[in-house]
């Protein structure tokens, strides 16, 4: 093995820091995901069962008026609508990531900053709004509430993931000059061992 022209991939700490972000970010994807099937087949069951409250009307003194079960289609299809929009956004903060860092050049504080705000945003606010949809609709909805349970159950992991990935944000170095310092040092460290390789190499001796 020729040890001169060896080469080693060095892992700068921008790849690092940027693959974890991608990380955290894939996660939200695939639970946005989940979030957003499930989101559709309750919005086709809170319909059926809407069309089915519609027809249920009370007949007072010659005149038909409806019953609080409009009220309660309203509420349930608005619930719905809210749920579908968060898992949008939630979907939206997952592929941040990584088609912000599609380029090798990217940069690595703005892709940071644009992160945590959309993973703040999902934890405070999307994902309740979620857990909160479903729970209502669990009360007024007859049948089908394992739907929302799931449902539920796949927003409380968001809610865990995208706490931490705002916390990864805010954890990890800021400052580009500490990340160029720390790939300079890695650089400089694999070059010694480099160095050290090659003075262990026998070279065969000089025969005129």
């Amino acid at each position: 093995m020729n040890l001169w022209n060896m080469e080693s991939k060095v892992v700068t700490a921008k790849e690092r820091l940027g693959y974890s972000l991608k990380q955290y970010g894939a996660i939200q994807i695939i639970l946005g995901l989940g979030c957003l099937i499930m989101t559709f087949v309750s919005i086709g069951i809170d319909k059926e069962v809407a069309d089915n409250l519609e027809t249920k009307k009370i007949d007072m003194i010659n005149v038909t008026l409806p019953t609080y079960s409009i009220d309660k289609k309203t509420i349930m299809l608005g619930l719905d609508v809210g749920s579908l929009i968060s898992a949008v956004w939630i979907v939206v903060t997952g592929v941040l990531p990584g088609y912000m860092a599609r380029h090798a050049d990217y940069s690595l504080i703005k892709t940071k900053v644009y992160f945590m705000v959309f993973s703040i945003m999902a934890a405070s606010f999307f994902v309740p709004l979620i857990v909160g949809a479903a729970l209502t609709n669990f009360i007024l909805r007859g049948s089908h509430r394992e739907l929302l349970v799931i449902t539920g159950l796949i927003s409380l992991l968001e809610f865990i993931v995208s706490f931490a990935a705002s916390v990864h944000c805010c954890a990890s170095p800021w400052a580009a000059c500490k990340l160029a310092k720390k790939d300079k040092q890695v650089r400089s460290e694999q070059y010694v061992d480099n160095e050290k390789q090659m003075t262990k190499l026998e070279l065969p001796e000089y025969q005129p």
